[in-house]
Order: structure tokens, then C-alpha cells, then sequence
């Protein structure tokens, strides 16, 4: 791990000689399960299921399972009890890190509270091996607990670089997205990122100071993941040294059988309109149903916050309870992505209920479809003759679903994923360790 000479990463070796765990050079395993503290940035349970819901709760069972002891903690953004004390606290953290000459991220000001950080900090155990920290916004606790704990492992989950996410919004002319911050967030926000100057302005600032700080926690964290190997090659690429891995997303077969249920068939779009992402497929398909007058079904399932004017045979009936509502057997989703990054779950989810995917060359990126993947179509043109009379390529779509539970099958196992995470967890306690080790032995790192 490469640290830096000055600021509150130096303390990981000023204090490590007082402040070493008495277990840090123990071989792990050794007389007691593992111990990890995870940190999130929301609340994981007992709301409705999203893309990134689904794949902290996978992370957090495999850890479970590959025999961790699990404690958690969850560390509230500004808006969550916002005072003056918390609101200066938080630009105390952006003028000490403006002062380092970096500039800090908007996503990591709302979570910059330092007391709300040391509050998480002091939840962990005494004895704990190490900490899991849910993305870039967690930058405080990140540099907090090298202060206070150096000698203690820190596994990263970045899920995603959003500096490679915004970029692209920039180049899309789009504007941000609050994502699940939305709830939370007054209003007007919303309406002042919607002011196209406003938000290229917000765009180029997140893209330079999310690099700027992706960089800086895959530095000094002992292990940093990623769910898709196209960002993992990106932050390699950023931070030379680090260990960085791509870990893709767990998901088990849910319906064993490529054929598709007898009856008409229809299409499906899945995904909440408060991420950019999913609001643009979902604009395209309603333009594309108006425009071409497709004649058959289309259903788009999830939390939406606008009110569109739908054409014919398209509904939106909301978050589904069931997802056996959404696949029934006969459904297609048709799923084009115009942003790349991460890993679309709800692919690799309509792939586990043998459900056929249509999407173009975004939408598979980071999943290994392969060459003679039938529904991978880049223009409206390929698209239409299936949109419009999907009786005729039933064997096509029969073919797609096939190969996709295969896919799920042999790169999406729970097990293999949960060993992935667990090599990853007691990677970062072992490289902890090494420093622990070399500065015992010769009084620096």
C-alpha cells in the first residue's frame, strides 16, 4: 500500500506502534472466526429491492457465510438531521481536503460529517479484523479510521466508478441523477440540476473529483472491488499498485427451463426512473411504442416519479411485490442502456428466470454474452421485426435464454462469487497484516 507523507493517512504509521491490534499478526483463522464491520450508506433491509440493494445483501451473506463474524453500521448523509454543528463539521472535512490541494466530491460532502464518522468508528469491535466500506461516499470514515486504527484492514466496495458514469452523462448532455438520494433531498434540487449550464458544471466537478478520490481510496484501502471488469481495468489503470479486483454479481438459476411458456408473449423493462440510466431506456421504449405503433405488450415494473403520457400497450403498474408478476414465463426484457459502468442486475436476474434479454453491446458490457448471442441488436431497425411479431422468433428467444442460464450457471454461482469475496476479505486483512509485520520488524512501512 502506497501512503502518503503528510495528512491523516501518515498517522497508519506514527500511531500503528500504539495503537496495533494484538491479534494483527496472527495467521488468520487462527482461533476465532474473522471479524468485519461493515459500513453502509443506507439502510439494506426492509425496503423495497433495487439493483444495488440486492447486491450489498448478496455481499453481506457470502461474507456471512465464508464464516466472518458480521457487525454493522450505518452512517447518515446531511440530510438525514441536518444542524449547523453537522453542516460545519462537514465543510471542516472540505476545507481540510481542499487544503491537500484535492478537490472533494458533492457525494462525499453529504456524507462528510467527521463526528458521524467517529460515532460508526466507535461502533466497531475491539477486536474487529476489518472494515467493508459501501463506496466512495464512506471517504470520511475511510480516513478516520486511519487515524484512529491503522493497523486495521479496509475493504472498499465501489460497486461502480462514478467518475466513469459521470463522464459519460456529460458526454450524453444529461443531466445528474440523485439516484436514491431523491427521498431525501429537498425538492428543488432536482430543478436546479435540470438547468442544462447548472448541471454540466455539477457533471465536470463530480467527474474530476470522483477520479481524484476513486484514486485515493484504492490507494489506502487494502482491497478495493468493483462489480464490473471494464471499471476494475479503469481504477488499475488510476491507482498502479493497488489491489484492485472485479467481482460480478451472485445470482442462482430460478427457472430451469429455456422454453418459453405457451401463450402471447409480451416485454418487459424493469428498473426505478430515479437512476439516469433506467429513465433514458425507459424514455426510449416509450418513444419507440409511440412512434412505431407496436402492437404488443409492454410492461415497465418499478418505482417511477414521473407522470408520462403512455401510448398504446404500454403500462407501468409500479414496484412489483412478486417477481413471479413480472417473470411469468412469457416475458422478454428488452433492455437497450445508453451508460455504461457496473453490471446490469436485471439482466443477469432475467437470465436466472430464463427470461430471453434484448439489448445492445452497453447492456452486456462486463457480462460475457459472447458472439452468437441472438438479441444483441444496436439499431431500432434490428429491433422492430421482434417487437413487432415475436410468435416468429420464438426460437431465437428460446436460444437467448438458454445461453443466458448457462452464463448464470458459469459465472454468477454463489459459491464461486462468495469465495471471491472472501479472498478479497482475507486479502485486505493479510496485506494489513504484512504492513503490521514489516513495521514490527523494521520500525517503518
Amino acid at each position: 500500500m502506497l501512503l502518503p507523507k503528510a495528512g491523516p493517512f501518515a498517522g497508519r504509521t506514527a500511531q500503528m506502534s500504539v495503537e496495533l491490534r494484538k491479534d494483527a499478526a496472527a495467521p488468520l483463522g487462527a482461533g476465532r472466526p474473522q471479524r468485519i464491520h461493515l459500513v453502509w450508506t443506507r439502510i439494506i433491509d426492509d425496503i423495497p429491492m433495487a439493483g444495488r440493494i440486492k447486491v450489498a445483501q448478496g455481499v453481506r451473506r457470502a461474507l456471512r457465510e465464508a464464516g466472518f463474524s458480521i457487525t454493522e453500521s450505518t452512517i447518515r448523509p446531511l440530510t438525514k438531521g441536518p444542524t449547523l454543528r453537522r453542516l460545519a463539521a462537514a465543510f471542516g472535512g472540505l476545507l481540510a481536503w481542499s487544503a491537500r490541494g484535492r478537490l472533494m466530491p458533492l457525494q462525499c460532502l453529504l456524507f462528510g460529517d467527521r463526528a458521524e464518522a467517529r460515532r460508526v468508528i466507535a461502533e466497531l469491535p475491539d477486536d474487529c479484523d476489518a472494515v467493508y466500506l459501501d463506496g466512495v461516499r464512506c471517504l470520511q470514515v475511510l480516513e478516520a479510521l486511519r487515524r484512529r486504527r491503522p493497523g486495521l484492514a479496509i475493504l472498499t466496495d465501489l460497486d461502480d466508478l462514478m467518475s466513469r458514469r459521470m463522464s459519460l452523462l456529460l458526454q450524453l448532455d444529461q443531466p445528474p441523477s440523485t439516484g436514491y438520494m431523491k427521498g431525501s433531498l429537498p425538492g428543488f434540487v432536482d430543478r436546479l440540476i435540470a438547468w442544462r449550464w447548472l448541471s454540466r458544471l455539477l457533471l465536470r466537478y463530480e467527474a474530476a473529483s470522483l477520479r481524484q478520490v476513486e484514486k485515493h481510496v484504492a490507494r489506502h484501502s487494502d482491497a478495493t472491488v468493483l462489480i464490473s471488469s471494464a471499471d476494475a481495468a479503469e481504477l488499475r489503470r488510476l491507482a498502479p499498485g493497488a489491489d484492485v479486483r472485479a467481482i460480478a454479481i451472485a445470482e442462482k438459476v430460478r427457472r430451469d427451463n429455456a422454453r418459453l411458456a405457451p401463450g402471447p408473449l409480451r416485454f418487459i423493462f424493469v428498473g426505478t426512473d430515479a437512476l439516469r440510466q433506467n429513465q433514458l431506456s425507459i424514455d426510449a421504449l416509450v418513444d419507440l411504442w409511440r412512434r412505431q405503433e407496436i402492437p404488443t405488450p409492454l410492461v415497465i415494473y418499478g418505482l417511477q416519479h414521473r407522470q408520462l403520457d403512455l401510448p398504446a400497450n404500454v403500462l407501468m403498474p409500479g414496484y412489483a411485490e412478486s417477481i413471479d408478476d413480472i417473470y411469468d414465463g412469457r416475458s422478454v426484457l428488452v433492455s437497450p442502456s445508453f451508460i455504461a459502468g457496473g453490471l446490469k442486475t436485471k439482466v443477469l436476474e432475467a437470465f436466472a428466470y430464463a427470461a430471453p434479454v434484448i439489448g445492445n453491446r452497453v447492456t452486456f458490457e462486463s457480462i460475457d454474452i459472447g458472439a452468437d448471442y441472438p438479441l444483441l441488436l444496436e439499431t431500432e431497425d434490428k429491433m422492430l421485426s421482434l417487437l413487432r411479431s415475436p410468435e416468429r422468433f420464438r426460437p431465437d428467444f428460446e436460444r437467448a435464454a438458454a445461453i443466458g442460464l448457462d452464463l448464470v450457471r458459469q459465472r454468477h454461482d454463489p459459491t464461486q462469487i462468495g469465495t471471491s469475496w472472501a479472498e478479497a476479505a482475507h486479502g485486505a486483512i493479510a496485506r494489513s497484516q504484512v504492513l503490521v509485520y514489516k513495521h514490527r520488524n523494521r520500525g517503518s512501512i
